[in-house]
């Protein structure tokens, strides 16, 4: 079947299929906003991140410790272009130390604001959120009482039905982290 449509994979077991379709948009939704980000980004960035991510795997510890090992080796006998204490390797080791440590720094800074920008659609996400619920149990509360529910069952519905401050919290949180010896 050379032209057969593609098939949206079958949810897991007790996965309702309705969340699971909103799931998979929001997803393909940020998968794709952080494709064209990546994209926009300088040829040069995408190359250190590339070259960061590299020099931080195993892979990469092998390769020296193999370089290093024959360098050491080889320059053991009376013949050798760099003798104890290795000059040249010395020299080398450190430029190359110089430029990944650089390159790393650029690669952090990169995922950093990539963080920032998660962190930020969380944060509006969340807001929206307690707005939407707080509206939900005002209409909650307008249903109780005209079905004549008891206010006494109502009252702590009724206190969360109200807005909140995202200021009054943050300033919340700062005291309580001052509280706890954690303040910047």
């Amino acid at each position: 079947m050379p032209n057969a449509p593609a098939r949206t994979p079958r949810p897991p077991e007790g996965v309702n299929e309705t969340i699971e379709k909103i799931t998979q948009k929001n997803v393909e939704s940020i998968l794709c906003d952080e494709d064209r980000r990546r994209a926009e980004t300088p040829w040069i960035y995408r190359v250190v991140a590339r070259v960061a991510a590299v020099c931080g795997t195993v892979g990469f510890l092998l390769a020296h410790v193999a370089f290093f090992s024959a360098w050491v080796l080889l320059n053991r006998g009376g013949d050798a272009w760099d003798p104890y204490p290795y000059t040249f390797l010395l020299f080398g080791v450190s430029i190359e130390a110089i430029f990944l440590s650089i390159m790393v720094l650029i690669s952090q800074n990169l995922a950093s604001a990539e963080n920032e920008r998660r962190h930020h659609l969380d944060l509006q996400i969340n807001l929206l959120n307690e707005r939407e619920t707080t509206a939900i149990m005002r209409l909650l509360t307008e249903l109780a009482t005209h079905v004549n529910v008891p206010s006494t069952r109502q009252e702590e519905v009724r206190s969360l039905a109200q807005d909140t401050d995202p200021e009054a919290v943050l300033g919340q949180i700062a005291s309580a982290e001052a509280s706890h010896g954690r303040a910047p």
